[in-house]
């Protein structure tokens, strides 16, 4: 069951996660730091300008950077946000529930979009989207309203977003599997990668 944000998992990530992040992001440019760097390179290849249209994990980064705070939303959404920290990729986790139909991985028609959390309507032309017979609902970019994950959701669908074949996949799902259990409770996690 998704909790409210935990102080324990605070406590580790900024007292354990966040320094050493911020000291490896020390002098290096976006499109060096692994993960960021493909995702930029995927949105250039789909029309989009990275810089205008920026991927959810180096929007956390730049956070990270600033010194300002994550977000504390939920335990799933922070570790999520953990996740993508510390692997420079983005995570999007989705209320099973509020998906409809089968998920197709595809890239985004003429105006479509939807509307992001804490944004308005996102057009995602050209992106590469997760999509239902109601249409899109996620990408690498922000997640939709329709289907975030809240406090009542239950069954969830976590996608981590890579566009880079040299980074390790599945030590990094074998991670994400061991930190969703212990900060958020997780069970009967089940991965795959597409």
């Amino acid at each position: 069951m998704v909790q409210e944000s935990q102080p324990k998992f605070w406590e580790h990530v900024d007292n354990d996660v966040i320094p050493g992040i911020r000291q490896s992001l020390e002098g290096k440019e976006w499109n060096q730091i692994p993960g960021v760097k493909g995702s930029r390179l995927a949105y250039k290849a789909f029309g989009r300008n990275p810089g205008r249209y920026r991927v959810s994990s180096e929007a956390l980064l730049r956070r990270v950077r600033r010194l300002d705070p994550l977000y504390r939303i939920n335990t799933v959404v922070d570790v999520n946000n953990l996740i993508s920290i510390q692997s420079g990729l983005s995570v999007g986790s989705y209320d099973i529930e509020q998906i409809k139909g089968d998920v197709l991985l595809r890239k985004a028609g003429f105006q479509e979009g939807y509307i992001g959390i804490g944004k308005s309507f996102i057009d995602m032309e050209n992106m590469l989207v997760l999509a239902d017979q109601e249409g899109i609902f996620g990408s690498s970019l922000s997640d939709s309203i329709r289907t975030m994950v809240t406090m009542r959701s239950q069954h969830i669908l976590s996608v981590i977003y890579c566009f880079e074949a040299e980074l390790d996949l599945s030590s990094l799902l074998d991670t994400s599997k061991l930190l969703l259990a212990e900060y958020a409770g997780a069970k009967n996690v089940e991965t795959w990668i597409v």
